[in-house]
This record gives structure tokens, sequence and C-alpha cells, in this order.
């Protein structure tokens, strides 16, 4: 089959999949532009952070499957794709890597914010010991808000720390009381969740309902001197709404692991705010991820060219199957 990578990052990784595809044609379309023109003859697209639009879609006559590389299909119009009889795929996020590689850069975030990680690197240029003087995660209370696989492996990572965990999830479902949280909450029961909460992550998924989730009004229940770590997507939280609550002291500090222009202008005055810590979207960027990915990816394909249904399928009313 003529399977094509969409991204630039998969040129380097090109050597890596040809033995695991042997007889298959691989090629990487680098740029968008790339894309329109290779699309062409490819009968798999496997896409990074590449658009996956209706009119990519008008250009291609042989593609059979878009198999996303990761959780994240906002990309790909799923639409269009079933118009085209094209199938689509995406990675769980959970038992791969990625959903366990985005908890522990959230972590990450919050004790380089409470340990005042930036300070302390300016006191070892002032020789200074002992100093500063952080915020233990010990004996206080977190909230997670958005109990999917990111949000559960997170939970179960600040167990460990021996914080008083809240949730909050959209859907209450029986499965969430096992998860050994002090409290448990829908999205109605915000106020509660957050009111003492030094703490909290947001983990959920980008959709019309929660887009701008996090705004003036979120941050307004939010304890003076509160910690925020998102790490779902940018679009869930009004920038400006962040900003009014880092200078009015709602919040001490914020860890942003996805940003609102990817990637980040160099010259954006959050890089350099002592307050903020910001990665380059790197949570789910491990070598157990990659490996996991990789493995999932590569069953796939050789799935769907052996004529069998691929998993992890999001539109299988193209299979003339019921839509979940």
């Amino acid at each position: 089959m003529n399977i094509l990578f969409g991204g630039k990052a998969f040129e380097k990784l090109l050597p890596f999949f040809r033995p695991l595809l042997d007889g298959h044609v691989l090629s990487v379309a680098a740029t968008e532009a790339d894309l329109f023109e290779a699309i062409k003859d490819a009968e798999i697209l496997i896409t990074g952070p590449m658009p996956v639009s209706g009119d990519l879609l008008e250009v291609s006559s042989r593609l059979r499957l878009v198999q996303q590389w990761g959780v994240g299909v906002e990309l790909i119009d799923i639409e269009a794709c079933n118009r085209k009889k094209v199938l689509v795929c995406n990675v769980p996020s959970r038992g791969t890597g990625n959903a366990e590689g985005v908890a522990e850069i959230a972590i990450l975030h919050l004790l380089l914010l409470t340990r005042r990680y930036h300070r302390a690197l300016q006191n070892l240029g002032k020789k200074r010991l002992y100093a500063p003087q952080g915020v233990s995660l010990w004996g206080k209370k977190s909230t997670v808000i958005g109990l999917g696989n990111v949000g559960q492996c997170i939970v179960e990572r600040l167990s460990g720390f021996g914080v008083a965990i809240t949730g909050v999830n959209r859907t209450l479902r029986p499965e969430l009381k096992n998860l050994g949280l002090q409290e448990l909450h829908g999205f109605d029961g915000l106020k509660p969740a957050l009111t003492g909460s030094r703490f909290v992550f947001l983990a959920l998924e980008l959709n019309d309902a929660t887009r701008g989730f996090a705004g003036d009004e979120f941050f307004s229940l939010l304890s003076k001197g509160s910690y925020f770590i998102n790490v779902g997507r940018a679009n869930l939280v009004e920038r400006g709404a962040l900003e009014r609550a880092l200078d009015e002291g709602i919040l001490a500090g914020a860890g942003l692991d996805v940003f609102w222009n990817e990637p980040a202008d160099p010259g954006d005055p959050l890089l350099s705010d002592p307050r903020v810590v910001v990665t380059p979207h790197i949570g789910g960027i491990t070598d157990a991820a990659f490996e996991k990915i990789s493995d999932f990816v590569v069953e796939n394909v050789r799935r769907v060219a052996s004529g069998l249904r691929p998993k992890s399928l999001l539109n299988p009313e193209v299979l003339g199957e019921a839509g979940s």
C-alpha cells in the first residue's frame, strides 16, 4: 500500500518505519502544500498536526484510512471523511504512554511552580542557600477537571503526594467513584469543587461546550494564591482571563503544556513570566509513548491492508456499523 506520513517530524522517523512496514511504499509530506500533492496517490495517511480538510479529501482518490498519530482529531474533518468513505482512527491515550506522559508533565509543572524553581535558579547565581520557601503539596486540596484518561492518570499520580483530591466531570460515571476522590462533582458543582482548592488541573477535551471554559467567572471561584495547570487544549482557557487572574493574585502560578498559537512566539511575554511555566506540547512525547503509539499505528496499517477492521475506529458508519 501507498502510505503517506503528514508532518515534517516524520522525515527523521521514516528509516525507523521502513522495516516495520516492509512491502509498503512510504513517503512524507512535510508541509500542507506537499500534502495536497502527495495525497493523490496515498491509500493511508498517518498524520500528526496536519489538517485533513474536505478540500484535501477531494484531491484524494485512493485514500482508505486517516490514522491520527495520537489522540486529538480536531484537525480532521470526520464528516468529510464519512462522505468519502475514508476510515478515521486515533490512538487511545491510556495504555499507550500518552495519558501517562501528559499526567507526568502536569505534575512537573506543579512542582516547578510550587517549589519556585525560577527563583531557585536565581538564588544559585547569588550563592544563596535555603531559599526560596516553597509550597508543599502535602495536606492541601487539589481539583482535577476532566476525568477522562488523562485526568484519571493525574489523580493516580497526585494521590501519592498526600493531597485531598476533588474531581469534576461532565458525566458522573459510576467507575469514577473508584478513583479514591474525596469529592466528585459535575460541571454544575464547580463552586464547591474549587472552593479551598490550592491546585487546579484542567484536562478536558476541547469542543463547542468546553471552549473558553476557564474565563473570568471560572478564575473568580479560585482561592487567592492558587496554581493552575492546563494540559488539555489552549482554547479551553481565555488568555485574557488567565492574565488577569495572575495580575490580581488569584493565581500564584500557571503551567501550560499547550499554547494558543503553536509553536509559541519566542517573544511572547508569557514565556518569560516567572509566574508561568510553558512547555512546547511535550506531555505525550516520551520514549514509552513513541514505542506504544508506533506499535498501534503499524498494527492498524496491517489490519487495513489485510481487509480487517482497524482499532480505535471513530467513524464505524463508514463500514455500515452503527455510530458510537
